[in-house]
């Protein structure tokens, strides 16, 4: 499990804290991750304060991006405060902001001179239109010009008992088991030593996957191999039936969401139990607090 975790965690991630629906709506996280960019919602909620989800973000991802959007109000709760003292305890991280389109230019002046200058963050002062089809292109290019897809070209969801594979081999043998990750472009598993010869670059045709109840076939190319502690991990490359690389246009557009849609539940399983461990705390020590 343990392992799991760590592969969840890695990889650069964008987190939208207190995000306006029905600016970003959740169908651009979707788009985002064909794009290359793995981003998420912090939604503000009565169980656990803000300021204690994004110290948990912080701690947790390491490698992540966060955009606060200023026009959302929280009882108590100041943005330019919080972010201040986040940049000061955090050096290393990565803040931008979001807001509403304004009135006027000295509106959107004011805002850039406090969070831009004052402030110093790095990752902008993003000015949203009242129209969320004109938003998407506005996120992505500040995604881009962040380079929130971070040193992978394509995402990889870490797979669980729901992806599995299944292939023969040209002297009629079945070989199948769980898939380790999947991307539009490469996925891996490991066997027990000795399962399988296949030569690097050797191609396997016609492989059955099963991706959350998704069932595709593709041919795939051997692009590596390594010794693990469990056995050997192989890691496969995609190639479409004229022998380009990656997968068909059908597969990858059937994939895509099933991508999003592991990637998403990892993450935000794993985010509601740090949630959930600092809700209980909290809750237990605001009852230390009442008087017997």
């Amino acid at each position: 499990m343990v392992n799991i975790i760590d592969e969840i965690i890695k990889g650069r991630k964008t987190f939208f804290i207190a995000p306006d629906h029905s600016l970003i709506p959740q169908s651009f996280l979707e788009d985002y991750l064909t794009m290359g960019y793995e981003c998420y919602f912090i939604d503000n909620d009565i169980f656990l304060p803000m300021e204690t989800k994004v110290e948990l973000i912080l701690d947790t991802f390491k490698d992540s991006i966060l955009f606060f959007n200023i026009d959302f109000p929280i009882q108590n709760l100041k943005w330019i405060s919080l972010i201040q003292t986040l940049k000061l305890k955090h050096e290393d991280a990565l803040f931008g902001v979001l807001y509403t389109k304004r009135q006027t230019p000295s509106e959107k002046a004011m805002i850039e001179h406090v969070y831009l200058y004052t402030l110093g963050l790095q990752c902008g002062c993003i000015q949203l239109e009242y129209q969320k089809k004109n938003n998407f292109g506005i996120i992505e290019k500040t995604l881009f010009a962040n380079q929130a897809m971070g040193r992978r070209k394509n995402v990889r969801a870490v797979c669980t008992s729901s992806c599995s594979f299944q292939f023969t081999t040209e002297e009629g043998e079945i070989i199948s088991g769980k898939l380790n990750d999947i991307s539009i472009s490469h996925f891996s598993f490991t066997l027990p030593y000795g399962t399988i010869e296949i030569a690097e670059y050797e191609k396997i045709s016609d492989i059955q996957f099963t991706i959350h109840g998704l069932h595709i076939r593709s041919d795939a190319v051997m692009y590596m191999k390594r010794t693990v502690e469990n056995g050997e991990l192989y890691v496969f490359a995609f190639t479409t039936k004229t022998g380009a690389a990656g997968l068909d246009a059908l597969n990858k557009q059937l994939l895509t969401p099933k991508l999003y849609e592991i990637m998403s539940q990892n993450c935000n399983e794993l985010l509601t139990k740090l949630f959930s461990a600092a809700s209980h705390k909290r809750g237990s020590a605001m009852e230390d607090l009442l008087p017997m």
